[in-house]
């Protein structure tokens, strides 16, 4: 029987285990140390051992797949790795508009996780791509989101806000043709972990400092 990865999983290299992220569910959660070997061989196209998958197979890891099209494997995510901080290239003028936008965005985020699992809402804005994004080749109108969402922090607490702040950020880019990726990353020891958003290597909401410190585990284009 071929097996593939089990639909709603992604998972990253954190570190030297494979993290995962369970969306469905919204948990994370590293294998039993016995299985973590055998999954990232299975997952590198290496040969494992039978008990050792069945026990993958078991714990809902790896699914039958026989005449699926998508990439039984579906390899660790990957991301361009940030290098740039928009928030603080910014001019520290904010515009009224973009003010009210951002606060307005990371409200109706807030509300919208409360009533909405993340993986329908996370669905809903990959789904929201029409195309018609386009890059931003000065990062005008990116510093003007990233200086938006940085003097928000003003008046609304940013602290554990880090998911409805690139859920905001995410939607504004969208709502001005502006193409970005928003993305959840992990840590080990201790575990946490982060959200934020980028164009290419720029890091427009999310703190610089911080997207480094983390292990992306899923990308939402």
């Amino acid at each position: 029987m071929s097996l593939r990865l089990r639909a709603g999983l992604s998972w990253c290299i954190c570190g030297d285990r494979a993290v995962f992220l369970d969306l469905a569910r919204d948990r994370y959660f590293m294998l039993p140390e016995r299985s973590d070997p055998a999954y990232r061989a299975w997952a590198a196209g290496e040969v494992a051992e039978p008990s050792a998958l069945d026990r993958l197979v078991s714990a809902g890891i790896l699914v039958g797949g026989e005449g699926d099209s998508e990439d039984p494997r579906r390899g660790p995510t990957t991301c361009p790795p940030a290098r740039r901080d928009l928030a603080s290239v910014a001019s520290s003028r904010t515009r009224p508009g973009d003010l009210a936008s951002a606060g307005i965005e990371q409200l109706r985020a807030r509300l919208a996780l409360r009533r909405t699992p993340v993986a329908i809402l996370l669905a809903r804005i990959a789904a929201g791509c029409t195309g018609r994004l386009v890059s931003d080749p000065d990062d005008s109108g990116l510093r003007r989101i990233a200086a938006a969402f940085e003097a928000l922090t003003k008046i609304l607490r940013a602290e554990d806000e880090c998911l409805p702040r690139a859920i905001a950020a995410r939607w504004m880019c969208d709502r001005r043709n502006l193409a970005a990726t928003l993305v959840l990353g992990v840590r080990l020891d201790p575990f946490s972990a982060h959200s934020w958003v980028q164009a290419g290597d720029a890091v427009i909401v999310g703190d610089l400092e911080q997207v480094r410190l983390f292990t992306p585990v899923l990308v939402v284009p």
